[in-house]
């Protein structure tokens, strides 16, 4: 069963191309899942009472159309059918009734305090499910040794890049990790991208980011202190009209 939202799109949601972010349009899938579990339950807040919260693996948003300052749009979530310890959720963003952008992630519900993965079999939850999401691109992917990643910066996990966890959240990595693709984002708009979350950022840690291309894909890694590997990425740009 799919959640439905109206949004408005905001003027400081625009980057310097005067079209929405990867982040923002991921906040936007990220408010209509919240949106979601708050209506059907359990809600976000249920679960950490209950010392769980899901966590975010994997995702990729293919985006087909540019939105900008002003634009009316709805904003669909749903669960999906998941098996073992992988729950898996889409999303999908329309415009007058036309999708724009589309969205598959993969989460685990973990254990705050002792870290333990729970199993889908677990729990009743209510959200219903719906149709899986076919993606161009799979849900999976690996970075291409002829990539050549390279260091292209280093920056500090901040106030305004964390949750209440005291991480970066999962919808700041989009546009921190185009700030350091290695090519000038002006006159491009990212039309896919797909993360994997492999470890926490944590707040005032500082992250090296490589990057390298291959075949016209950018891919990313961003790195920790420890060097454990917090994120890797790719993403297809596409030069705006």
């Amino acid at each position: 069963m799919k959640w439905s939202g109206e949004y408005r799109v905001n003027a400081n949601e625009v980057d310097q191309n005067n079209i929405v972010s990867v982040s923002n349009l991921l906040k936007y899938m990220q408010d209509a899942a919240t949106s979601q579990m708050e209506a059907d339950g359990p809600s976000y807040d249920s679960l950490m009472e209950q010392g769980l919260s899901f966590v975010l693996s994997r995702i990729r948003i293919s985006s087909y159309a540019p939105l900008h300052t002003h634009d009316l749009i709805t904003t669909q979530s749903w669960a999906c059918e998941s098996r073992g310890a992988q729950f898996n959720r889409c999303y999908r963003v329309l415009r007058d009734g036309v999708i724009v952008a589309e969205g598959v992630s993969v989460w685990a519900l973990v254990g705050l305090h002792d870290h333990k993965l729970h199993r889908v079999t677990e729990f009743d939850f209510r959200y219903g499910q719906d149709e899986m999401i076919e993606l161009d691109l799979p849900s999976r992917f690996r970075i291409p040794e002829e990539a050549g990643l390279v260091l292209n910066g280093e920056r500090a996990v901040e106030y305004a890049d964390v949750d209440m966890n005291g991480h970066m959240n999962n919808t700041r990595y989009p546009d921190v990790l185009c700030s350091y693709l290695g090519t000038e984002m002006k006159g491009q708009r990212v039309i896919s991208m797909g993360i994997a979350f492999l470890s926490e950022a944590p707040l005032g840690e500082s992250i090296k980011y490589y990057a390298g291309a291959a075949d016209d894909v950018y891919y990313l890694r961003s790195v920790r202190e420890n060097g454990q590997t917090n994120a890797e990425a790719e993403v297809i740009l596409e030069p705006l009209e």
